[in-house]
């Protein structure tokens, strides 16, 4: 990874502010965090912050439905964001009749949302700057295209199995005995893979004695 100031200079650190590499020359550390001079001459150049004192009690109700938080906040791009996410989950879950996606995606969107409000909260009533970045680096998504294609997969296929199975083959069968197929599955790929690399090691032993 090269340095966003020095192309072809190895990157050393990441900026905090910005989160970009930088190098050793580019790199301040400051408080046991890395920053880019330009971020930290920003930082320095910047009047003080004053948002007035929010209500940590009513941050923590309208936290409670993702992005609500945010919003009372004026975070307004990253509540978007979380709301999207939220109430998406849960029209996609209904929609295609996967029970299970609203199921892990909002509990762990109400708890991070709940502890993410209250700390941007107490930078904030600190004077701190608090910047309204999203929660997902949208402009890095071209170079994780494929993960999101094969996720998309997964569930365009989870939705279909969900779907049609019922019309074909005793499905509340298949939702007991295909956990432990997969399980087992798992494991014998792993001990697959362990003990191929175990084996060809002991032929080369043998080998060399001979």
């Amino acid at each position: 990874m090269e340095c966003l100031n020095h192309p072809g200079t190895e990157a050393t650190d990441i900026c905090l502010e910005c989160s970009q590499p930088v190098c050793s020359q580019c790199s301040v550390l400051l408080s046991d965090k890395n920053y880019c001079k330009t971020c930290l001459e920003k930082k320095v150049s910047r009047p003080a912050i004053t948002y007035g004192q929010k209500r940590k009690f009513l941050a923590f109700i309208l936290s409670l439905v993702p992005g609500a938080g945010y919003f009372y906040l004026g975070l307004m791009k990253r509540g978007l964001q979380a709301m999207v996410l939220f109430f998406g989950s849960i029209f996609l879950g209904g929609m295609a009749n996967l029970s299970f996606l609203p199921a892990f995606v909002v509990p762990v969107m109400i708890f991070y949302s709940v502890f993410d409000t209250q700390q941007l909260l107490s930078r904030m009533n600190a004077g701190e700057l608090v910047e309204d970045r999203e929660l997902f680096d949208w402009g890095n998504w071209e170079s994780k295209r494929s993960l999101i294609g094969a996720a998309l997969i997964i569930l365009g296929l989870l939705a279909l199995l969900n779907n049609l199975a019922p019309y074909f083959i005793n499905y509340h069968l298949i939702g007991k005995i295909a956990p432990p197929i997969i399980i087992v599955g798992i494991g014998v790929y792993i001990l697959y893979r362990n003990t191929g690399k175990g084996g060809g090691g002991n032929g080369n032993t043998v080998s060399s004695q001979d």
